[in-house]
């Protein structure tokens, strides 16, 4: 019954695609909403990247190793807030990336700053979706 469901709103949602495409007539207006969705997920799989390249017996495992003698372990450091953000947890990283992707995006292509904080929440949920399905080693 679980798999019925699962194709039913498959094809329930290319349906509605579908049928969609007759009352879109010009695709302009559809396109920031399209580009906000891109900068997500681009955002979403640098930081599931990241944080892969970052585990121990990767190229930068080092990064976190470092991340751990002088941030966390050393109380007496005054920037040890930064620990997570810095790769430590990839949803705090996360928030960094996507501004970073965005802002490259909105360089070269112009995407309006109203797209910021939308594509940030296409960048979470798409995260931790990938995280909690896709990710192996938690």
């Amino acid at each position: 019954m679980k798999n019925f469901k699962i194709w039913a709103f498959f094809l329930l949602g290319i349906l509605a695609g579908l049928t969609a495409t007759f009352f879109v007539k010009d695709f302009n207006w559809f396109r920031p909403v399209f580009e906000a969705g891109l900068v997500g997920l681009v955002s979403a799989l640098a930081s599931f990247f990241l944080d892969y390249t970052f585990r121990e017996g990767n190229i930068f495992a080092f990064w976190i190793r470092f991340l751990n003698k002088y941030f966390y372990k050393n109380k007496k450091n005054p920037f040890r807030f930064l620990y997570k953000p810095l790769g430590a947890c990839t949803i705090c990283m996360n928030v960094y990336v996507a501004n970073l992707v965005f802002v490259v995006y909105w360089y070269f292509w112009n995407l309006s700053f109203f797209w910021l904080i939308p594509s940030a929440l296409i960048a979470h949920v798409l995260l931790y979706f990938i995280l909690k399905h896709f990710d192996i080693e938690q």
